[in-house]
């Protein structure tokens, strides 16, 4: 064996490291997701549809995600804990008539 094949065998084994590392890493996120996600908890999907969480079941979860919009979605669809609550839309104002352009004489 010459010093390639060292140098080849040990960025294989750096490499299996940093994979090793970023699933467990991956693992602890998703674990602490979960544990966040509560009835009553303001949330975002992975759609980006925001809601608050009604009810949990083993493997879905409903969400209200207007006044009177139920979504029942699979809880791996959940994205993210928002902090701050969900603020409404304001209404949308009535648009100003455009001005016109007076005419040209001839």
């Amino acid at each position: 064996m010459g010093p390639n094949d060292f140098l080849l065998i040990g960025m294989v084994v750096l490499l299996g490291g940093f994979m090793y590392y970023n699933g467990r890493k991956r693992k602890a996120q998703a674990a602490e997701l979960t544990s966040r996600i509560a009835v009553g908890a303001n949330i975002m999907l992975t759609s980006g549809i925001y809601g608050v969480v009604v009810s949990l079941g083993d493997s879905r979860a409903v969400i209200k995600s207007a006044d009177s919009t139920l979504i029942e979605v699979d809880k791996r669809a959940i994205a993210r804990v928002v902090e701050a609550p969900i603020a409404k839309a304001a209404p949308a104002k009535a648009a100003k008539p455009a001005a016109k352009k007076p005419v040209a004489k001839k």
